[in-house]
């Protein structure tokens, strides 16, 4: 995972080229699917670019991200690709411009996963307040 300051700097170059491809009526042209934080690949090295200008622009700010930057341009997602149940395509709907094509298996495996990390967290608290416990009783008995 990359770091605060390389998402900062995603946003900010997703809105710099949102500014510079002009508005347009058809669907789905590169404008709207910045918006919706896809990088067409004809605009990916323009996108690279902007990204490392900002990157070195920047004060290095590395607190941690915003709510509002988290969910802008599908920040949060860019920063969990492990959480997307297949890949992200083009669609020809207005309404839904990206869309994720996986398989069953691909959603079994990332609710698993998530399950799974979830599970292994409570078992680590679980462990330390029975330790607890433990030293706690150890201590009433002296």
């Amino acid at each position: 995972m990359e770091t605060p300051a390389f998402y900062r700097a995603r946003v900010l170059a997703i809105e710099g080229l949102i500014k510079e491809i002009p508005v347009s009526d058809e669907k789905n042209n590169n404008r709207v699917l910045l918006r919706n934080g896809f990088v067409p690949g004809e605009l990916l090295e323009k996108f690279e670019k902007a990204v490392l200008a900002q990157l070195e622009g920047q004060k290095q700010n590395t607190g941690q991200l915003s709510f509002t930057e988290l969910c802008s341009f599908n920040t949060w997602f860019a920063m969990h690709p492990e959480k997307i149940a297949g890949i992200e395509y083009v669609t020809s709907s207005r309404e839904f411009p990206i869309m994720i094509k996986g398989t069953k298996d691909d959603i079994v495996q990332v609710v698993s996963n998530g399950l799974q990390g979830n599970q292994d967290k409570r078992i680590r608290v679980a462990k330390a307040q029975a330790a607890a416990k433990l030293k706690l009783l150890g201590i009433i008995k002296l």
